[in-house]
């Protein structure tokens, strides 16, 4: 394993050549389609969670960011690009890290995947992260923050909340070795960054390494009582990780007879009754799921991606229609309009289509996948899967509140 020295702690993303861009875009073998960028995106991000240990909900125990209580400082790239690994290569397993990427990364983009020698030590880094989490500044306990490890300065990158944040706080922050902070506007919980607490909502924004789709509704499966989340299939295969902001959402477990069915199944963190319906188009800004079922033609829904927020007086125009694109068609679909404006975004696939009940609760209706009469993202046709064919097809039932 050969480890490049960074000569200033500024990580720069990965150059690569033309032929090398060219394979990056092309499908890894005849057997796997996926471009060659892209398998190399979900095998490091597997490699890097494969060595150290994770709790039930695919969190490191360590407490510290995915991989750093195994020298791993981030990984910086793109699917056009390749990847580099930032390591402390003297704390490091080598021989365990080339396992996992031999395990998960494609032999074909192996050497678009390198290493580079960190300025920090991993202990360094640690103590920052853990320094920052003991909350023991001053006015800690009344400070709102945001806080991830970027790879590219190796600091702990903090924003905190101008408008509620002390003075003393701040010079307590900014006196943190290791830590860069700086003002900004925050709040709890936004369907961008949804927490686990009290379990995940439909309608956030999930992120994987090449997407940003929205979340559908939460699912228990009727086999064995797991609960999960369901969004659209064509966001991510088997084994795609999702975060919203910095929180852990889940990771796709089922998706099956795509494209018939653009829907899978997400598993691996707590799940709650409700989703998001903040926007202009709801009264409310969240909703209780009270129930479940397919929309009647004619009707009028409502849907809920990160995008678009909430929309509401979609008209259902069919419960059979067909989508079709080179990766193959979606039959028995809703196609839904809102006459000629906006019905959906693109970004907010996967995210709900519902109608409200009294009391802040609202039915599932399905989850949105695609759009059509498109204009640079913004779409007037919705297209959906209905919720008695996700049902059946993943063998599952909404969680009801």
């Amino acid at each position: 394993m050969t480890v490049t020295k960074a000569t200033v702690c500024n990580h720069a993303d990965p150059t690569t050549t033309s032929s090398d861009a060219t394979r990056l875009s092309q499908p890894v073998s005849a057997k796997d389609p996926r471009p060659l960028g892209q398998a190399i995106a979900e095998g490091v991000t597997t490699a890097v969670r494969s060595i150290e240990p994770l709790d039930v909900t695919g969190r490191p125990t360590s407490g510290l960011p995915y991989g750093l209580s195994q020298g791993i400082v981030g990984v910086l790239g793109s699917p056009e690009t390749g990847y580099k690994v930032v390591v402390d290569d003297s704390v490091v397993d080598q021989k365990k890290y080339q396992a996992a990427v031999a395990e998960n990364v494609p032999a074909a983009g192996q050497k678009m995947l390198g290493l580079e020698r960190s300025c920090r030590s991993a202990r360094s880094i640690a103590d920052a992260w853990n320094q920052l989490g003991a909350r023991k500044w001053t006015d800690a306990a009344k400070t709102t923050y945001s806080a991830d490890l970027d790879p590219v300065t190796e600091d702990v990158v903090v924003e905190y909340d101008k408008a509620t944040t002390s003075a003393a706080s701040v010079a307590a922050l900014q006196s943190l070795a290791g830590v860069q902070a700086s003002a900004g506007s925050l709040q709890r919980t936004t369907r961008v960054s949804d927490t686990p607490t009290g379990g995940h909502w439909g309608g956030a924004m999930i992120k994987s390494a090449l997407k940003l789709c929205s979340a559908g509704f939460s699912v228990v499966k009727r086999s064995n009582g797991q609960r999960g989340s369901v969004t659209a299939g064509h966001c991510g295969g088997v084994g795609t990780v999702w975060n919203s902001g910095s929180n852990y959402y889940g990771t796709t477990s089922v998706r099956t007879n795509y494209p018939d069915y653009d829907q899978s199944l997400m598993t691996g963190s707590s799940y709650g009754a409700k989703i998001w319906t903040d926007g202009p188009g709801d009264s409310v800004d969240t909703r209780t799921v009270k129930a479940a079922g397919d929309p009647a033609l004619g009707s009028y829904i409502c849907q809920s991606g990160y995008k678009s927020l909430s929309m509401c007086r979609l008209t259902v125009k069919s419960l059979s229609a067909k989508y079709c694109d080179t990766d193959g068609c979606t039959t028995y679909v809703v196609r839904a309009t809102r006459g000629n404006a906006i019905a959906i975004r693109s970004g907010d696939s996967g995210g709900p289509i519902y109608t409200t009940s009294a009391g802040g609760g609202a039915t599932i209706r399905g989850l949105s996948f695609a759009g059509g009469g498109c204009t640079g993202g913004n779409c007037i046709t919705l297209y959906a899967e209905r919720y008695a064919s996700i049902s059946g097809h993943l063998g599952v039932n909404a969680v009801i509140g």
